[in-house]
């Protein structure tokens, strides 16, 4: 790969990494609200204070983010009861995509740094004396004909697309239990 193409990888994927990423976890806080609005029991009196308090504040995000109404409409509802039901699955995906965003953005990120190490190179031959019997190459050609050394590729990121999720997931099915919500 030379150092156009780098540039053009390097700009799409912290492009697409920074949308995913952002967009799956507007979608899945947004579910989880809708989630917990929907399975909020008060099974006893201090139950029903603190699901009280909840569903207000689940009332009050949602008054006040009326531009991602798209979101609000459209993103599922998990159900860890009745875990066939294809909403959770749904959800189960979108929060997966929290994770691919996340790992898209990092190799953006890692192959940045390596255009970055080679611009002044780049320079430093473009500002050289020309030296006889050697053509003088255009930014263009000197661009083109730059190689960048290959960086870890995007399924290495082990600990970003499976660990992570995996530790997150327990962390909040732990407190959905504590909720008495599952």
């Amino acid at each position: 790969m030379n150092y156009t193409q780098a540039q053009l990888k390097y700009r799409l994927s912290i492009a697409a990494g920074a949308l995913l990423f952002t967009g799956a976890l507007i979608s899945t806080v947004f579910s989880t609200l809708k989630m917990l609005n929907w399975r909020m029991n008060s099974y006893s009196d201090a139950a029903a204070l603190l699901n009280r308090q909840i569903k207000d504040f689940v009332s009050m995000v949602h008054n006040n983010t009326q531009p991602l109404e798209w979101f609000w409409d459209n993103s599922p509802t998990p159900d860890f009861i009745h875990l066939s039901n294809p909403p959770h699955w749904k959800f189960l995906v979108i929060y997966l995509l929290i994770f691919v965003g996340a790992a898209l953005f990092t190799w953006g990120r890692t192959l940045m740094r390596k255009v970055e190490e080679i611009e002044p190179l780049i320079q430093a031959r473009l500002n050289a004396p020309a030296e006889e019997g050697v053509a003088v190459m255009t930014l263009q050609q000197l661009e083109d004909s730059t190689p960048v050394d290959a960086v870890p590729s995007f399924f290495s990121q082990v600990r970003l697309l499976c660990v992570l999720p995996l530790g997150i997931g327990v962390i909040y099915l732990g407190v959905l239990w504590m909720l008495h919500i599952l």
